[in-house]
């Protein structure tokens, strides 16, 4: 009973706090607009986080007391695998953002003086290159299913969230050189 009203408590929290965040960012004139734009994306890919959370909270709803009849069923379903590609996605845009955010920070305190900052073109680019980055590494299990089999349905959230023994090769192999690879990218290990 505390697992499924959490799982309430966190979307409503995720998605309420990102979405004020965004509103207030968008109100409130900031002293770095390229910050502030930083942060209303990283919140827009931390409300992805919440909605999937959402679903989550519905489709135990929906299978509450059902869910071994229809286990198979569900973690082969096309919505089971856009959940799964939406919480890839935001978890790894937001990775992928505070890794920029943490650098662009580094450099400025390292190089104070230096007129190689990022301007607004400049960040647009990147803000649009981490999305479509994170897109792609969310989607190419989707595009492959021979090579990676089922790999958002293996459990009953839609997320990778381990690898096991009877994990296809290639899904294996995928899933550790994503964590692995955010782990060695991200300059803070208390950032990620």
């Amino acid at each position: 009973m505390i697992l499924r009203v959490s799982v309430w408590v966190m979307a409503f929290i995720t998605c309420f706090g990102n979405l004020f965040v965004i509103g207030m960012r968008s109100v409130i004139r900031a002293e770095n607009n390229l910050h502030a734009m930083c942060i209303k994306v990283l919140c827009c890919a931390d409300c992805l986080m919440g909605i999937y959370l959402f679903f989550v909270g519905v489709f135990d709803v929906k299978f509450r007391g059902q869910y071994n009849r229809h286990a198979h069923v569900w973690m082969e379903s096309p919505i089971c695998h856009t959940m799964g590609f939406m919480a890839m996605l935001s978890s790894e845009v937001s990775v992928l953002l505070l890794t920029y955010l943490t650098l662009e920070k580094f450099l400025a305190i390292v190089f104070p003086f230096s007129p190689l900052r990022p301007g607004r073109r400049l960040t647009a680019a990147m803000l649009a290159s981490i999305w479509v980055l994170g897109a792609v590494i969310a989607i190419i299990p989707l595009l492959n299913e021979g090579l990676f089999g089922n790999y958002y349905g293996r459990n009953g959230v839609c997320f990778p969230l381990h690898s096991d023994q009877l994990e296809w090769p290639a899904a294996r192999g995928y899933s550790i050189g994503i964590f692995l690879g955010k782990s060695a990218s991200c300059p803070d290990g208390d950032t990620c």
